[in-house]
């Protein structure tokens, strides 16, 4: 038993030999954890930012430097900065928290920095272009005289940046904006983005090799002066072979979900193409969005409109857009269709379709950036606008009119928030067919003779008139109604705050309104050809209208052998705008 017992406790023992491969690699392994701790990389940190500053043509400023082997060979670095280039305003294209940076130790021992991986922690790029075009994010060739030179007293670098084979980026920000008053003025801001970058080289830099794909679930795009962001809900994009493709579901706030594709043929020249759709817009929650509220800041206004820059005009993006349903309180139009082109100095939307109550309204405009703020210009034209739907949504205008509606407006305004007070614009319109049921010429005929059981809405053949839009008012100086019942003429302006100043007058025509009982008036009047015309003006507000006698009194048609005027209380513009029962 004993010798048993023995013979296991010996067969339980390590061999000298395992003891001491045990032993080798744990102090290899403490030594992995170690080393680096005792290894000063961080000066070789001017190095490192001269080799990126010399490929770059950028100030470089590069954080604390930590060598590490375990679990691959490299080191992190504290801080990254690259800067803008010269004519740009002070700060950085490219900022991060902390860098994580795989080496290849062979080629750095021949003086290269040869980057298997990168991994970037909450960087930050601020992509900026100037009113002539130039932006800080092109980089200058190698050795131009564009690269940082060393300063006095520091040391130079013998070492050359080569490639990097992959770039990963975690919670990265993206900024696009401009240089506004030598100030950088923020468009879009992008943040929650991960991407991996694949095949970055920098000795040549040739973008046309870059790859990369991205999930874009959970990122977000705020926009100069939005109240809300942009929220992408789903969505992946891709980089190969120099071009771009992205698909994507996002929410604007509340006011619309948005799906869309965006493609650039070509990522070292970008030219956007997209196409977009959405199942609903809702333009009261959109103004709320885009109401200025937190964002983003907006860009610095300038003291006086600019001039336009000297440099080319160049298409920057290109696509269409579709909306199914549009609502405004009370209204609900739609499907809408919009073909749009982005250019470095304006955008152009032209075609715009929107079905509107049996109708179409088309609409050409054109907005100048080149300005501040921005002009537009726009060319509106509706057409079989069913009038009676219209109205009828809305409480204070429901049944006052109806028939077939035509516009065609010319217009020219700032975007700006006194968009009121610049907006200025000519043109005409016209309602074919219809009813107008708040003015009843027979019930003004009807009082002049005391008849009773006669009375109804007008019906007429048409109502137009010109439009000429300033001074925060639509004037008219011509608006005619002309009906069997007789003719209305008007002429005066509606403000854009609701307000109504019109003077008019309505001829009517007793034989046409009355039959037989015309007759009678005709008599009275000295002829049955004879006409009644009753001068009167509009005023109040398009919720509360208030009509008035006008100026001179009820006149007749010339007719002979005129005779006396009927007796009695005689006010034919009592019943002018009012309904008979």
């Amino acid at each position: 038993m004993a010798s048993a017992s023995s013979t296991v406790a010996k067969s339980g023992r390590l061999p000298l030999s395992s003891k001491i491969l045990l032993g080798v690699i744990v102090v290899l392994f403490l030594a992995v954890l170690t080393v680096p701790y005792f290894l000063n990389v961080d000066r070789y940190r001017d190095s490192i930012a001269g080799a990126i500053a010399k490929q770059t043509g950028r100030k470089v400023t590069v954080g604390a430097i930590h060598a590490r082997l375990f679990p691959r060979a490299g080191v992190t670095v504290a801080q990254l900065h690259i800067g803008n280039p010269s004519g740009f305003p002070n700060g950085d294209l490219v900022g991060a928290d902390e860098i994580r940076v795989n080496v290849a130790l062979a080629s750095l021992l021949h003086g290269i920095i040869h980057v298997s991986s990168v991994d970037l922690v909450r960087p930050k790029l601020m992509l900026l272009t100037d009113s002539s075009g130039k932006n800080n994010y092109t980089f200058a060739a190698p050795g131009s005289n564009a690269a940082a030179p060393a300063k006095s007293g520091e040391p130079s670098t013998s070492m050359t940046l080569d490639q990097i084979d992959s770039i990963h980026l975690t919670g990265a920000e993206v900024v696009v904006g401009k240089v506004v008053q030598s100030a950088a003025a923020p468009l879009a801001d992008t943040k929650g983005i991960n991407i991996t970058l694949h095949n970055f080289a920098v000795n040549p830099m040739r973008m046309h090799d870059w790859r990369s794909e991205s999930n874009l679930t959970g990122v977000t795009l705020a926009l100069s002066s939005w109240k809300d962001p942009v929220t992408f809900r789903a969505g992946r994009f891709t980089l190969s072979g120099g071009k771009l493709d992205a698909q994507f579901v996002a929410d604007l706030a509340t006011a619309a979900d948005v799906k869309g594709t965006v493609s650039v043929p070509d990522f070292e020249h970008p030219q956007v193409n997209f196409e977009m759709s959405s199942s609903k817009l809702d333009i009261d929650k959109l103004i709320v969005v885009a109401g200025g509220a937190p964002g983003i800041p907006s860009s610095p206004a300038a003291p006086a409109p600019q001039s336009a820059p000297t440099a080319r005009s160049e298409l920057v993006a290109r696509g269409h857009i579709n909306v199914e349903r549009i609502t405004a309180r009370p209204y609900t139009v739609g499907p809408a269709n919009i073909e749009m082109r982005v250019y470095t100095d304006r955008a152009e939307l032209w075609p715009i379709s929107i079905g509107m109550y049996g109708g179409t309204l088309q609409i050409s405009s054109r907005v100048d950036r080149v300005t501040n703020p921005a002009r537009f210009t726009a060319n509106v034209q509706m057409r079989n606008l069913d009038v009676a739907k219209v109205l009828d949504v809305s409480a204070s205008a429901h049944g006052k009119m109806s028939g077939t509606g035509e516009l065609d407006l010319q217009l020219l305004g700032n975007l700006s928030d006194d968009w009121r007070k610049t907006l200025t614009g000519t043109g005409k319109f016209s309602v074919r067919n219809g009813h107008l049921p708040g003015v009843n010429l027979a019930g003004a005929a009807e009082s002049l003779v005391k008849m009773a059981g006669v009375g109804g809405d007008t019906p007429f053949t048409v109502l137009e008139g010109d439009i000429a839009i300033a001074g925060q008012r639509v004037s008219s100086k011509q608006i005619r109604l002309d009906s069997s019942a007789g003719i209305v003429n008007l002429q005066g302006s509606l403000g854009l705050d609701g307000t109504l100043d019109y003077q008019g007058s309505a001829t009517i025509n007793p034989a046409a309104v009355l039959g037989k009982a015309g007759g009678v008036l005709g008599g009275l009047l000295g002829g049955r050809g004879g006409r009644i015309t009753v001068p009167f003006t509009l005023e109040g507000t398009i919720a509360s209208p208030k009509v008035h006698p006008g100026k001179g009194a009820l006149s007749t048609a010339s007719s002979p052998a005129p005779t006396s005027a009927p007796q009695g209380d005689v006010n034919p513009l009592k019943n002018l705008f009012k309904k008979q029962p």
